[in-house]
């Protein structure tokens, strides 16, 4: 028994352990780094996922802006990771709200609707 526990020794060793706390500490305790171990490599594989997806919208910006017809913007900010929380989500919605009232004020400016004055952030004239 004392060749699997002197093999599995660098092996824990890697997940973070010490060499006194693989042979002297908890049993326990290995189990625990191990499941660290693996939830450091799971945000790690997420980190280079995102990475990767940045890198993926800058190529397509680069080359979408030179061989298509309409010039493309990278990302203007950061991908979302963590939900929103209920005052991002209702702050979202007021601006896009108040991007559509812009809009059909912007509209009525031109003269689509010149004898009206427009309509203000609760959409009411």
């Amino acid at each position: 028994m004392s060749e699997v526990f002197d093999h599995l020794c660098p092996t824990y060793m890697a997940y973070g352990m010490t060499w006194e706390q693989y042979w002297y500490g908890d049993p326990w305790m290995a189990k625990y780094f191990v499941d660290a171990y693996l939830m450091k490599r799971r945000i790690n594989n997420e980190e280079m996922w995102l990475q990767g997806m940045y890198i993926y919208r800058a190529v397509y910006a680069v080359i979408a802006s030179a061989f298509g017809n309409r010039r493309e913007k990278y990302v203007e900010t950061p991908f979302d990771v963590l939900p929103k929380t209920k005052a991002e989500k209702d702050q979202e919605k007021f601006e896009k709200k108040k991007k559509v009232i812009n809009y059909l004020n912007s509209l009525m400016r031109r003269g689509i609707g010149k004898s009206n004055k427009g309509v203000d952030e609760n959409g009411k004239p």
